[in-house]
């Protein structure tokens, strides 16, 4: 059995008949990547599941909260030369409202865009990310995703080593308080 390394997400923002389907980019601004274009990813903390570390990702890196949430049912796998290890990313799928606002991570991210899918083939630089966007446009875009993909966001907790406060303002944001 593998043990995840990180996490990948998409965050998608769809009309309600599922026709204009926008996906969030991220350029990166860090040393790792710079000028990148790329979906929301991170890596996980100590004592967190997979599925913390996206929430927790998408929440940090966009200021966004999903009203909806799924795995990908798919992993990202890739070598990393520089650590000499192969990373396993499990991929998810973040729904959001259209009236929430981007808010970036600014040590990681200086810029960001709302692009269609065929957009965001073109710029995403890795043949894995597209063949994972490709997957989530075939079975969560362009039909209703599978019921047992979806996570419940209520049922998640928390646990963060670097910020604390986030199970707090999560918890804000998803009632409507800040």
């Amino acid at each position: 059995m593998l043990k995840p390394s990180g996490i990948m997400a998409f965050v998608l923002k769809v009309d309600s008949n599922f026709e204009n389907c926008k996906c969030l980019l991220l350029r990166r601004c860090s040393k790792y990547l710079y000028g990148n274009w790329q979906m929301v990813s991170g890596g996980m903390d100590k004592g967190e599941t997979a599925c913390q570390t996206a929430l927790r990702e998408v929440f940090e890196e966009t200021g966004l909260m999903p009203v909806r949430f799924y795995s990908a049912n798919t992993v990202e796998v890739y070598y990393d030369a520089e650590r000499d290890i192969i990373m396993t990313n499990p991929v998810f799928v973040a729904f959001i409202e259209s009236e929430q606002h981007v808010k970036l991570s600014t040590s990681e991210h200086d810029a960001f865009k709302w692009v269609s899918i065929d957009e965001a083939l073109k710029i995403l630089e890795f043949p894995q990310q597209r063949e994972n966007l490709l997957n989530v446009y075939e079975n969560f875009i362009k039909k209703e995703p599978m019921e047992f993909l979806r996570i419940n966001i209520d049922d998640i907790r928390f646990r963060c080593n670097r910020n604390s406060r986030l199970d707090n303002i999560f918890f804000q944001k998803r009632n409507g308080l800040v």
